[in-house]
């Protein structure tokens, strides 16, 4: 094990961990070395309270609005601490709640002349989940004579499955159990439901048989990424003392996008880092009115919940939009910080655009014209250079189909609003269900940023998963590098490494668009045959005949242009001659984002997320209270990141009903209302060409 555990502990630095002193001299020398102003974290009078969080090295939260720079001033005093640590077997541990966090704390790291020995030994930049593996869950798995083939909830799950002799799935089936319920709870492999309760006792012969399934999955080397916290519970339980090993190497801890840690999440990084004596300085990064889970029902924080009110500190001054976009974004905030807007910065190529911030109304019959009223009203407020180097987006809280199109609600997602969307490409960290969806996520992702490795990346991870549903020998656990993981797997096969390294060439590299010809005649034979040598085994079943397969949008028809339709969820308006290309996509995938403009669309879930925060949109209303319920809770989290995403330009696309009487007309006062609050409404009509649609201001 990587602590020595076997037979004993490693060496440790004597004496108290001292943390670097950050002076003022650091903060006016830190930000030439990220490009920004002297006075970037004093303000022009020396009242930034960016200031004092830079300078402390005691626990503290920091509660950061929207823009305030959240990200820049954690990367500021990485920096500056990596350019004064002097501790060889101590390190800086920084936690992100996603991969995609993660890159971006190191590429931004990276690109300073200091800050990049925090990639290295003896520091950790990586997820909650990574670190729980790494330094807990996998060298404890090992020492139980435990595999560690492959890391995959997904390949577990089904796997786990397919051990069951038919009659028990049967049974399961009948009692409306599938694979994706099943979880086991503690090491001895007893079993908990996903949500609820099993409709059968632990000690029929169906739990049994399903017990049994997952120990011998295990054995086996395959595990659910939820299966880690277990593995890593159990190695506190019965070696307690590996806490304070860990804590001796990491006596400081950054954890950025703190809201967002569930109880899970929350709970374990307590007992790791705080539980008890002798914990470590830890500092979190955040904002609590932001808390977006990977999915509707997980369990906000109660163990260490962020904001901790005796160590908050407040950062309410947003850089990235003005008073504006501010005073239509803090209603929504759950703990409105009144916010200040103090930006944003005047885009290249003219004065800030003078459009106004608009509600587009529509009806059933018009919601496919709601987006090409936005690309005109683009078309309307930005200058030709703005329209080609900035950002803008279209989200919806629900980016996926209903589950039954004939009792769904319209609209229900924002499919609704563009038949070509594509679900499985939207999230900012996809794990799609094709491989040729891993590719064309990479290159979104490479193309939004302009890192080719992002592409290169995605790729191996897309072969690696595959290599997960046929291995038989090989160890191909998720590393934090899978490219180079891929590489070393092949280091013995010329041939094959030549094929992978064409493959980079071509879609990473040169960015060629994948099309179904290319990957019939060619890629998809190449793709298994690196997943065949790395495995060291035939590549056969449903699941890798399902993963192999291409993945048409739902437009995608046979056409004179097919080989060039690229799929990335990019709406072009206007369609014959585009001038501005939107990004259409969940409310999840642009969390940390800004854009130049965004339209937020209503979407269902429950009820209209829109209509039900309609007092909220007007200013009625400002923040949420008990009274309010846990569901306008969260979607007041979610759509509050959406409405603080845009710089200069916020949009609503909302059902006409929600200005409607009961009796159907339309009712004025609401239609006041929503003016008062700052908004022009735009009336989308059914097939009438954006430009001369009415606006109402």
């Amino acid at each position: 094990m990587s602590y020595g555990l076997h037979p004993g502990l490693p060496m440790r630095e004597h004496g108290t961990f001292k943390p670097p002193e950050i002076t003022e001299a650091d903060t006016l020398w830190v930000p030439s070395l990220l490009g920004l102003s002297e006075s970037a974290f004093c303000g022009g009078d020396g009242t930034d309270p960016r200031q004092a969080v830079l300078k402390s090295m005691e626990q503290i939260d920091i509660a950061a609005c929207p823009g305030s720079g959240k990200t820049t001033l954690l990367v500021a005093k990485l920096a500056i601490l990596a350019s004064k640590w002097r501790y060889r077997t101590r390190g800086i541990c920084v936690l992100s709640h996603t991969n995609a966090a993660q890159r971006e704390v190191e590429m931004r790291l990276g690109n300073t002349t200091t800050g990049g020995r925090l990639r290295l030994y003896p520091h950790f930049i990586g997820t909650i989940h990574g670190f729980v593996n790494e330094f807990l869950a996998i060298p404890w798995l090992r020492s139980q004579r435990y595999s560690i083939r492959v890391i995959d909830t997904d390949i577990c799950e089904l796997r786990r499955w397919n051990k069951l002799d038919y009659k028990w799935r049967y049974s399961l089936q009948q009692k409306y159990v599938d694979r994706a319920d099943i979880r086991i709870r503690d090491a001895r492999f007893n079993l908990a439901k996903k949500k609820g309760k099993f409709p059968f006792k632990d000690n029929t012969d169906t739990y049994r048989n399903l017990r049994d399934a997952c120990k011998e999955i295990a054995r086996e080397g395959y595990h659910c990424y939820d299966d880690m916290f277990v593995w890593a519970y159990d190695l506190m339980d019965k070696v307690p003392d590996v806490v304070h090993v860990i804590r001796d190497r990491f006596p400081l801890l950054f954890v950025d996008e703190a809201q967002d840690n569930s109880e899970v999440q929350s709970a374990i990084l307590h007992r790791i880092f705080l539980d008890g004596g002798s914990a470590v300085i830890r500092q979190r990064f955040g904002d609590g009115n932001q808390a977006i889970f990977d999915s509707v029902g997980t369990e906000e924080a109660r163990t260490d919940k962020f904001p901790d009110d005796a160590v908050k500190k407040d950062l309410p001054n947003s850089h990235r939009f003005g008073q504006k976009i501010a005073d239509l974004a803090d209603p929504l905030g759950v703990t409105p910080y009144g916010l200040v807007g103090q930006g944003p910065k005047i885009l290249v190529g003219s004065d800030p655009p003078k459009g106004q911030h608009t509600i587009f109304v529509f009806d059933d019959n018009s919601a496919i014209q709601v987006l090409d009223a936005y690309g005109e009203l683009l078309l309307e407020t930005f200058s030709e250079r703005e329209l080609r180097d900035g950002i803008f987006t279209a989200v919806g809280q629900v980016h996926r189909p209903p589950s039954d199109d004939g009792k769904a609600k319209f609209p229900h997602y924002v499919g609704h609003y563009w038949p070509a969307y594509e679900p499985d490409l939207a999230r900012r960290d996809p794990t799609p269900r094709a491989f040729v969806q891993y590719a064309f996520a990479g290159q979104r992702n490479s193309e939004a940023t302009g890192e080719a490795y992002l592409a290169v990346e995605k790729i191996a991870e897309g072969i690696l998963r595959l290599v997960g549903m046929v291995s038989n020998k090989a160890s191909i656990h998720h590393r934090r590098h899978n490219h180079r993981n891929v590489m070393r797997l092949l280091d013995e096969h010329t041939d094959v490494r030549e094929s992978y390294e064409e493959l980079v060439a071509t879609y990473c590299v040169r960015r060629d668009v994948l099309t179904k010809e290319s990957w019939d005649h060619r890629w998809c034979d190449v793709i298994r045959t690196i997943a065949e040598t790395i495995a060291e085994s035939s590549s056969s079943g449903p699941e890798v005949d399902e993963f192999l397969a291409w993945k048409n949008r739902p437009d995608d028809e046979p056409t004179q242009n097919v080989g060039t339709q690229i799929r990335d969820n990019i709406f072009r308006y206007p369609s014959a001659d585009p001038k501005v290309h939107i990004r259409i996509g969940s409310i999840h995938s642009i969390k940390g984002e800004t854009h130049t403009a965004t339209l937020v669309c209503e979407t269902f879930w429950n009820k209209y997320n829109l209509e039900k925060l309609s007092q909220w949109i007007t200013g009625d209303r400002m923040g949420w209270t008990p009274s309010d319920g846990t569901q306008q809770l969260y979607r007041m989290k979610v759509h509050y990141v959406a409405v603080t995403r845009p710089t200069h330009l916020l949009c609503l696309a909302m059902k006409r009903t929600c200005l409607e009487t009961k009796e159907g007309d339309l009712d004025q006062d609401a239609v006041d209302a929503i003016k008062r609050h700052g908004w022009q409404i735009r009336w989308v009509r059914q097939n009438e060409p954006a430009a001369s649609g009415h606006v109402d201001t």
